[in-house]
Order: C-alpha cells, then structure tokens, then sequence
C-alpha cells in the first residue's frame, strides 16, 4: 500500500516546493477525511497544489471564494459529487454558511478544505468552525530565491502519479493499527505539558488526531503507530501560526527514544531538589525547652516551640515572661517580651537551640532517591547510541516526514547529551544540599 502513496506525495512535494509540510497535511486530510484549513496570504499556489494532491486519487476540487453574502444552499449545491471543496476567504462567511460548511464536513462525502489569510479569534463565531479543521497549515510566499525563479519561470510540471489505493481502503485498515507505548507516552507527556503552560487541547482533537496517525500509518503499509508518525502531530496540535516553531519543537522533543522518561526524570530531580532544600529548614518543633515559658496576659504555659508558635499566632497581642528570671518565669523587671523578641532572646543570650534540624530519616530518604535517580539516568544514557541509529531508521522509513523534519528530529536527539549533563548536574545539587 506504501509504494504508490509514497511515490504520488515525493513527487507533489517536488513540485510545490516549501510546502512539502502542507503536503503532506494536505493527504493526510484526504485519507482519513478530516478538513485541513491554510493561514496566510492568497497567491501562494494553494490551490493547485490541493488540486494535485487530489488528483493523485482521480479526484476533483470544486473551488469556492465566500463572503459575508454567500448563499448556503449555493455553496452546498456546488459541492456536488467532487471529492473535495476548495473555500476561500472561509471565515468571512455568515452564519448560515458556516453551519452549511461545518454539515459538509460532519457528512463525511466530501473533503472540505479552507483557505484564510486570518484566523477568527475565539470570541468570533467562525472560531467554531475553525476547530473542526483537524488540519492547519501555515503557507506563504517562497523564501528561496531558486525557487521563486523556478516557480515563475515553470511551465508544464509533468504528469503526477496516480495513487491506486483509495481513501476507503486506508481507512479500513488504519482501524486495525495498533499504536505503541511510547506514542500514547508522547501524547500524555504533550498533555500534561501543554496544560502547565496553559494550553487546551479538547479531548475530541486529541482523539482525532491519534487517528491521524493510525491513517498515516495504515497508508505507508505500517501495522503499527511507532515512533516516527509523532512528529505529523505537528500539524493538529497548534491554535496560531505564532505557536507552530513551540509546538514543533515539543512534539520533536517527546518523540526521541527515552524522551519521555527523560523529561521525567528530569520532572522528577527537579522536585527532590526543591523539598532538599526545604529540608534544610526542618525543625524539630514538638522537642521540650529547656525551661517552660509563660506568657504575661493569659498565665498558660508552654512546654515546646510548637505551642508557642500556635499560641502566638492565635493571640498576636500576647507578651512572654523571661524565663531566666524570676521563679517559673515570673519576670522580677517586669519586661515584656513580643513573641519575635522572645526567639531573638533565647537565641542569641540564652543560646536556645530553637532551631535544630529534625532527624526523621528525610535526608537518608532522600539520598536513597538521589542514587536512585542516578541509576535510572545512567541506564538511559547508557542506551543513547543505540536510540541513535534506530530513529534514524524508523525516520528514513516514513515518507510522510519532510527532509526537515529528519533533520530537526536528529538535531533534537543529538541534544540530549547536554540534557543528561543537566540532569546529573542537578541530581548531584541534591546529594550536595543533603550532606
């Protein structure tokens, strides 16, 4: 099934070059029959490259600019029986024909494909329809001056290949495709990383875009979802073509060999470091004074560091005895003593030892998860040249990753070994806070 599909997307991204990530976005939306939408400017040759891509399949694109005056009912009538919709200028429709265009896409016969050179923002209603598109793209202008002559300078582009597995089949066999651990890790870690920082994904987009790659996967040949098909989650995940280079370069991060348990450990050292340094303010409040202490204006009595601390923050007011002077504390000069005097008393004339480190086995506890940590880290490391050359493999054998996307995801992986030295930097912190 991979031989004519690979071939038919090499040989369109040959042809539209620099958009080989929208290309690929673009067929991906044609087999699993999710919409795909592009942000930016017109005259970039979007529409043909849509409608090569299509062609590949034998199909065709009915293409449709909208305005706030589109007619629904004209718009739904000009779909007829093509495979695909082209829409431009989609979220200046009006509210009929956005309800229409989201019913054409929820119908599953035809493939809708918009085109905008803005995104609504959340508090427009078009915004709705703008999240039903599984697919985003961001294409503009060439930047290369070679190519920008050669595209101006083309004239015929050749025949394409056709693509002799239909959409129907890859879609049949992607509902078998299993999906690895890793990939399910990558997606829980994208996640929980994605909400730290304050980003919604729903869990539909989440579900569609696993799909996504089971589709992918289903249309190279593949039985499974591995390792290589996380990168394309680089064309589902982002809101606005501001959060594309972020986006990208966390999905690269989680889709390496051990990038998951290594973000992990790194989670994990983070926080053995910041209790280690609040262990070092441990005290060990329920140990006795050595002489009890009596406060001036109610006449209790307080035997340990922590009743006094509960009796001064319930009764702010309250004044304390000098507990040198006088029988039981009874002050024979009368001074009284705030609560902070009273410790700045005891520690520095008396040399009270207020303060004394708890022994409750924490620093032995948390030395013992220092090593532990340690280990873990050495075990990864230790299987990093290993990793190396079977990402290569797996990159080499998925034809829906650009040439940039291998290169990214190697650059990526090859930074793991200043992310280890960080790691180990940090663990030996702890063991040092803790000694």
């Amino acid at each position: 099934m991979n031989d004519d599909i690979g071939t038919a997307a090499e040989a369109v991204r040959n042809v539209h070059k620099e958009k080989e990530a929208a290309v690929s976005a673009v067929f991906l939306s044609m087999f699993s029959g999710k919409g795909v939408v592009f942000i930016g400017p017109g005259g970039t040759g979007r529409g043909s490259m849509v409608s090569d891509v299509i062609g590949t399949v034998g199909g065709k694109v009915s293409r449709y600019m909208v305005s706030p005056t589109t007619d629904k009912e004209e718009l739904i009538a000009r779909v007829g029986d093509d495979s695909a919709i082209f829409v431009d200028d989609v979220f200046r429709a009006n509210s009929g024909t956005l309800n229409g265009i989201a019913d054409i896409m929820s119908s599953g016969r035809t493939i809708v494909i918009g085109s905008s050179s803005r995104m609504p923002s959340e508090d427009d209603e078009a915004y709705s329809l703008y999240d039903r598109f599984l697919f985003r793209a961001s294409v503009g202008p060439l930047r290369s001056d070679e190519e920008l002559l050669s595209f101006i300078g083309a004239t015929e582009k050749g025949t394409l290949p056709e693509i002799r597995t239909s959409a129907g089949d890859v879609r049949k066999a992607a509902d078998d495709v299993s999906v690895d651990d890793h990939v399910l890790s990558a997606i829980l870690s994208l996640r929980d990383l994605f909400k730290s920082s304050g980003k919604y994904i729903s869990d539909e987009r989440w579900k569609d875009s696993l799909y996504a790659l089971k589709v992918a996967a289903a249309a190279a040949g593949g039985k499974s979802v591995g390792i290589s098909y996380i990168p394309l989650l680089q064309h589902t995940l982002w809101d606005s073509p501001e959060e594309i280079d972020g986006i990208r370069a966390a999905v690269f991060d989680v889709c390496t060999p051990g990038g998951c348990e290594l973000n992990g450990l790194f989670s994990e050292a983070e926080e053995l470091l910041r209790l280690a340094v609040e262990s070092k303010g441990l005290v060990d409040e329920n140990a006795g004074f050595p002489r009890i202490i009596h406060c001036y204006d109610c006449n209790s009595s307080f035997p340990t560091l922590r009743r006094l601390k509960e009796h001064s923050a319930s009764r702010p007011r309250h004044t304390y005895a000098d507990p040198h002077i006088g029988k039981d504390g009874s002050s024979q000069d009368y001074i009284k003593y705030t609560y902070e005097e009273l410790v700045t008393l005891l520690t520095s004339k008396y040399g009270w030892d207020l303060f004394k480190k708890s022994d409750d086995g924490t620093k032995e506890k948390f030395m013992n998860a220092a090593a532990a940590l340690r280990k873990r880290k050495e075990t990864l490391e230790n299987s990093h040249d290993g990793d190396r050359a079977k990402l290569e493999k797996e990159l080499a054998g998925n034809f829906w990753l650009t040439g940039r996307d291998r290169k990214d995801i190697m650059t990526a992986f090859n930074l793991r070994s200043a992310k280890f030295a960080e790691l180990g930097r940090c663990i030996a912190d702890v063991e040092f806070i803790l000694k």
